[in-house]
């Protein structure tokens, strides 16, 4: 049976995050799907520690570790394989192999591209923790802070819950509301990726620098219908990424910020400055009572209160 749905994750020295990512976005923590629905592919790209071996075992037969042949500093080559290998007619682009999805994220992503199989349907990031990361690991965050939060709400047994643990991350201060300049697992048609030409490889700083959001920008602001669920998202792990574990605004050796290395390639590239999408979504799914303190946190940000 083809699955209705191909997850493809980028894995890179995230022994301690791709198994709670894995399980993030597999049935029955992902909701009214059933195990042959989701295809998982976990791009292993060139990690000094890989998933050990035990655990890749215990995964089922629908999730499958690919070793990326000549794996790059950049995410965008191993996604773009990972896309070419699976099966489903819709695929969902993890760049960011530590970040854990909502149990509803599959379900109503599903469900939109039934209403508008053109569409591309994106989902926001948040941050675990009471903060963005790059500022918590200042007062202390890391990953034994963060497995005593994960802990403290008994996941995976009630995945919403994340909610109530979990602050925006960068690209998305406004939360569903607007603003957002990058989805970390949106859905779309497999023909629609292709189309667009998947991830540009020639976004090939460490990380990837603005590749994820420059994905997103064509994807959005195309002709085709774009989505934002509401009341789901991902969660990202703390784990010394490049742009989560400290801050994109701080000054390298050569007198630049990472950001501005960051923008002065993107330019490069598209051969114009970046810039946030201006379309808004249209948003779909249902809102949630542990979302609260997020919708309210996002209404204060857009409307200036906070």
């Amino acid at each position: 049976m083809m699955p209705k749905v191909s997850v493809i994750i980028v894995a890179y020295n995230m022994a301690r995050e791709i198994p709670r990512t894995v399980q993030s976005f597999l049935p029955p923590y992902q909701e009214k799907l059933e195990p042959g629905d989701v295809e998982i592919l976990v791009m292993e790209n060139g990690s000094s520690e890989p998933v050990p071996e035990d655990v890749r075992a215990a995964w089922p037969a629908s999730v499958r570790y690919v070793t990326v042949p000549s794996p790059s500093p950049s995410p965008a080559a191993a996604l773009n394989l990972g896309v070419d290998m699976s099966t489903a007619d819709i695929v969902v682009p993890v760049i960011d192999g530590a970040r854990m999805a909502s149990p509803g994220l599959l379900h109503y992503g599903l469900a939109a591209l039934r209403l508008d199989p053109d569409a591309f349907v994106g989902t926001t990031g948040f941050h675990l923790g009471s903060e963005r990361q790059p500022i918590a690991v200042l007062s202390g965050y890391n990953q034994q802070v963060e497995d005593a939060l994960l802990a403290s709400i008994a996941w995976p047994r009630n995945g919403y819950r994340l909610f109530e643990i979990c602050s925006p991350g960068g690209s998305a201060g406004g939360a569903w509301f607007g603003g957002a300049s990058e989805s970390n697992a949106p859905l779309l048609h497999k023909s629609r990726y292709q189309e667009l030409g998947g991830y540009d490889t020639a976004f090939d700083i460490p990380g990837g620098g603005l590749v994820n959001l420059d994905f997103f920008e064509r994807a959005v602001n195309g002709k085709h219908p774009y989505y934002m669920l509401v009341g789901e998202g991902t969660f990202h792990q703390i784990h010394g990424g490049v742009t989560t574990s400290r801050s994109v605004r701080e000054v390298e050796a050569d007198g630049r910020t990472t950001f501005q290395r960051y923008t002065d390639q993107y330019e490069a590239v598209r051969g114009r400055p970046w810039k946030i999408p201006e379309r808004l979504p249209i948003l779909f799914g249902m809102h949630r009572p542990q979302c609260s303190k997020i919708t309210l946190a996002a209404i204060k940000s857009i409307s200036g209160l906070a």
